[in-house]
């Protein structure tokens, strides 16, 4: 079972209760991380020094987060670093090149991006209905070998969040010893992540993980919006996506990195739709597509939804409207590569070792969701969150 975790106090003894409940998972997690680091070319010392930008960052945009992390670090009884580690392993392993570890790196660069480098999957959807309700959903797809380090956070917000919100309580999925991933929160704010793999990388700015925690303290889309622009440095030390809706009926897909935030707006149908690979026009982005599948899954989910919308009623149960949705994830066109995702045997070694991890369909508008975890079609695990 999937272990939950219920963290409340200061920022510091949050972090802690989390690095002492799911100390061997973190453990596991680290050693699952320096594979999947060494694989991608990069030695312990380029990572600790990584992680130690990582943190004069933290330290600087988000205080009361850097204290959670020493605290999750002192828990499991780890190094700090190693930590900061784990929440920036999309910068590290994704965006960073061993030899050129620069603040900025851009196309003109003179290395050769050609590391095979495991692929960071993940299929989202978002949609407003006809009768006003808020839906978010995604499959994160990854390394298999994490199934096992999965947690759900459940934290009571402390006193000490900076800037001040109107957020209590959060619900995440995520990854022992990160500080969040896919989840919402007690004001009704959901996020999903997508990896976007790019050669841009600014160690000034925060790390996707720890955004995504922002975002999670956020009261509303445009609250996240403000608190990124204003307060958290205007965009992420390297790119990815986020989908962000809230229960008042707003959603806005963010593709975010160095250069600042590029937001999709809702299409004339109130739907947003993101797999791996940028779309918004003209974005400042040197992207590296390394999920060829990326592109039939965004025009497959796009598919099954408008086949669903030309026989759907709205008008109907949440239940059903969240078995609709759950139905799009379990597809499996194009499988092993599909929207539900399986590992790949073709692929040698991590390459080929990815899958749907788990799902999460999240009713905003009601401030519930569900999560399946494993391959939606072939569910380990399924259990519902409610505020």
């Amino acid at each position: 079972m999937v272990n939950t975790l219920h963290l409340s106090g200061t920022s510091y003894e949050i972090g802690q209760k989390h690095g002492i409940l799911a100390k061997s998972q973190i453990h596991a997690c680290l050693t699952n991380y320096a594979a999947y680091f060494a694989n991608a070319g990069m030695s312990p010392g380029d990572v600790k020094l990584f992680a130690q930008s990582f943190s004069t960052s933290i330290q600087k945009y988000a205080p009361h987060l850097h204290d959670e992390l020493r605290g999750i670090a002192d828990g499991a009884d780890v190094p700090l670093y190693d930590i900061v580690a784990l929440n920036a392993r999309s910068e590290i392993a994704l965006a960073a090149r061993p030899k050129k570890a620069g603040h900025v790196q851009r196309e003109d660069d003179d290395e050769e991006e050609d590391l095979a480098v495991p692929a960071d999957g993940c299929t989202t959807f978002a949609e407003t209905t006809t009768s006003g309700t808020q839906w978010l959903a995604q499959n994160w797809d990854w390394q298999t070998s994490q199934l096992s380090n999965l947690v759900l956070l459940e934290i009571e917000l402390p006193a000490s969040t900076y800037p001040p919100t109107s957020v209590t309580h959060i619900k995440t999925m995520t990854e022992a010893g990160l500080l969040a991933k896919v989840g919402f929160n007690s004001a009704q704010t959901g996020v999903c992540l997508n990896a976007l793999r790019a050669t841009d990388l600014d160690k000034t700015k925060l790390p996707l993980h720890v955004l995504l925690r922002l975002v999670l303290e956020s009261g509303s889309v445009a609250d996240a919006r403000e608190r990124v622009q204003k307060h958290f440095g205007g965009g992420a030390a390297c790119y990815g996506h986020f989908g962000i809706a809230d229960g008042s009926g707003h959603a806005e897909s963010w593709e975010i990195g160095p250069y600042g935030i590029g937001i999709i707006e809702r299409d004339a149908e109130g739907r947003l739709y993101h797999t791996n690979h940028a779309l918004k026009p003209h974005l400042k982005i040197n992207e590296v597509i390394w999920l060829e599948d990326t592109k039939d899954r965004l025009a497959r989910i796009k598919h099954l939804v408008e086949k669903s919308n030309k026989k759907f009623d709205h008008a109907v149960s949440a239940d059903q409207l969240k078995e609709r949705i759950f139905s799009f994830l379990r597809d499996e066109d194009n499988y092993p590569n599909s929207i539900c995702r399986s590992n790949d045997t073709s692929q040698p070694g991590l390459l080929g070792e990815m899958q749907t991890v788990f799902s999460m369909v999240m009713d905003l508008s009601e401030s519930k969701a569900w999560v399946s975890v494993g391959r939606p079609k072939q569910v380990l695990e399924e259990f519902a969150l409610v505020f």
